[in-house]
């Protein structure tokens, strides 16, 4: 069975973001050659460091005190932010939690649509939810 989109959400604490259209998570691990004269020509690797990345597109919602306006404000001072993402918004869990650093917005303004906002982070610490990911649970 596929899974579709429609009931994701972002949250920073207890607060969504609101008029969010999408998010992506983009995880990454560092890798170190470990290539010996006992690997017979093969290259070896381990991994090292990992990090992440989230961003996330959507309507501008000037009315969002708490959710587009806390990621304005830790844009502004630098600040790290909480951010939960669902693939189901009713879950009872996040699928995956951490803290960010805002490191890039944009505002798109057209006379014939919708005021875009798309927003860049950096994740600081530990991500949570690979371990236990729903996305494995609802494709069985």
């Amino acid at each position: 069975m596929a899974l579709t989109g429609e009931k994701g959400a972002i949250k920073t604490d207890e607060n969504q973001i609101t008029k969010m259209e999408n998010w992506k998570l983009n995880i990454k691990a560092n890798e170190v050659e470990t290539t010996s004269f006992d690997d017979d020509g093969w290259e070896s690797y381990e991994v090292s460091t990992k990090g992440y990345e989230v961003s996330m597109e959507g309507i501008f919602n000037k009315s969002d005190k708490t959710g587009q306006q806390a990621i304005m404000t830790a844009m502004a001072s630098g600040a790290s932010l909480p951010i939960s993402l669902y693939i189901d918004k009713s879950a009872s869990k996040a699928d995956f939690t951490g803290n960010i650093k805002i490191t890039g917005m944009d505002v798109e303004v057209a006379p014939k649509d919708k005021i875009k906002l798309s927003i860049k982070a950096k994740g600081t610490g530990k991500l949570t939810g690979l371990e236990e990911s729903s996305l494995l649970a609802q494709e069985e």
